[in-house]
């Protein structure tokens, strides 16, 4: 049975650590990466092809292996409803998300999570569970992994 995580929305970039940029490699983005909305970091985002099953994931590194919170910054500016979607670390679904409308495209706000890392090399995957896709993703933010 998957847990539903306790995602927490916030206003600031949150948490300090590691940054991965949706447009960077070795991040993949089953979609386009755009810089047509206002606010984004890096050079654009991942803007997902509207369907369940095209992620966002990310390959990040971890010193020690634990638990680490991570920060996903979306904006998701359809007024319908929320775009849910599986959070995948190392091939293993550990909750799901709710991105909500943030009011605008050009709206930026975080999501944050605890999830389990491994030392070294970890995937993390953003997989959605509805024909909408996901919202835009700009980054993941991952801090250290603590016992």
């Amino acid at each position: 049975m998957v847990d539903q995580l306790s995602l927490v929305k916030t206003s600031a970039d949150a948490p300090s650590g590691q940054r991965y940029e949706a447009e960077t490699a070795p991040a993949q983005c089953q979609g386009t990466i755009d810089s047509n909305q206002a606010g984004y970091s890096g050079s654009g985002f991942c803007n997902g092809t509207a369907a369940a099953g095209a992620f966002a994931q990310f390959t990040v590194t971890s010193a020690a292996a634990g638990r680490a919170t991570v920060g996903v910054r979306f904006a998701n500016g359809a007024t319908d409803a929320a775009r849910p979607a599986n959070l995948i670390v190392n091939g293993s679904t550990v909750g799901t998300v709710s991105f909500e409308s943030t009011g605008a495209w050009t709206t930026w706000s975080t999501k944050t999570a605890t999830v389990p890392l491994n030392a070294g090399s970890n995937t993390i995957r953003l997989d959605p569970t509805t024909a909408a896709g996901l919202p835009n993703v700009d980054y993941l933010d991952v801090g250290a992994a603590t016992g």
